[in-house]
């Protein structure tokens, strides 16, 4: 699914997603640069040649596809880093609080043993170590061709959360992983790592930013006129209300 001159969508279950991959995955997006590729995100790993099937539908080769740019190590949006590393030889770029989850696979950390045990995977359903080659702090700033992608620190959801705001091609846009959702929902979850305080700060810094297109991890998404969502979100803030959840 085309979604800008330089923007994607390349799966998502039909749960959450608009049915492009079976299963539970989360929105993962295909970025242009012109002489590379980056994916933002890549599901649980089960739908691989799935995705890799529709970055071809779009006449886009996938072994141009270098950079691997993690929200969060949940298995939904992570999972399957261990696989596209393998696969395609890419780098992989997560927030370096979130780095040792991922690179030892630890399913603790990550929930996945909690989601498996809750029936959200199945019960055969695990995840690999994945080295990682960017570990990014707040600010990073890291090009893919002729884009840039800046790192923002917005835990809440789970510890060492993260978003991208693209700048260099049509629209400045923000790909705000499980930060905050389309009318201003958040994602709070009963899991050790969910942090309400750090949710809301995270939404009230994504405020301050100027980006058009909002691209988050799940459901309805918007290429224009974006930012009012996560302004709905800092309203409800600021009258000392907590956003609705999305769950």
């Amino acid at each position: 699914m085309k979604l800008l001159d330089n923007v994607y969508l390349v799966a998502g279950g039909p749960y959450s997603g608009f049915g492009l991959t079976p299963g539970g995955d989360c929105h993962v997006y295909l970025v242009d640069g012109g002489s590379e590729l980056a994916l933002v995100d890549c599901g649980l790993g089960t739908s691989y040649d799935a995705v890799i099937d529709n970055v071809r539908s779009h006449g886009l080769d996938p072994t141009r596809i270098t950079q691997l740019f993690l929200t969060h190590y949940h298995a939904d949006h992570a999972g399957g880093a261990s696989v596209f590393r393998k696969r395609l030889e890419l780098s992989v770029a997560i927030s370096a609080d979130a780095q040792p989850a991922l690179e030892s696979g630890d399913e603790g950390a990550t929930s996945v043993a909690a989601a498996r045990a809750a029936g959200i995977y199945p019960a055969d359903y695990g995840i690999e170590p994945c080295e990682v080659a960017v570990a990014l702090r707040d600010g990073h700033e890291q090009p893919v061709g002729r884009l840039s992608l800046r790192f923002l620190a917005t835990p809440g959801h789970c510890a060492g959360h993260g978003s991208f705001l693209m700048t260099g091609g049509e629209k400045p846009v923000l790909f705000a992983g499980d930060s905050v959702f389309w009318s201003g929902q958040i994602l709070l979850q009963a899991i050790p790592d969910c942090d309400l305080q750090a949710a809301i700060a995270s939404v009230l810094k994504l405020e301050q930013l100027d980006f058009d297109a909002f691209l988050p991890g799940h459901g309805a998404l918007t290429v224009s006129g974006g930012h009012q969502h996560v302004e709905l979100a800092a309203k409800t803030i600021r009258g000392l209300g907590i956003p609705r959840n999305i769950v």
